[in-house]
């Protein structure tokens, strides 16, 4: 007896679109966060450096 196969609906389609786009777009994110937060800390390490020189 054949097997009956799964209706593919749109749902389907797009559920399948995102999730294989969900891990490139997370890397990215994870990418871009790291660049933000080390551009950010850029202004305290240079205080710190100066700071360390003055003492």
């Amino acid at each position: 007896m054949p097997r009956n196969k799964r209706q593919i609906t749109f749902g389907h389609i797009v559920f399948n679109v995102l999730y294989t786009l969900a891990f490139p777009a997370i890397a990215t994110f994870a990418f871009l966060y790291t660049i933000i937060v080390w551009i950010f800390s850029i202004p305290s390490r240079i205080i710190a450096f100066f700071g360390s020189k003055i003492k």
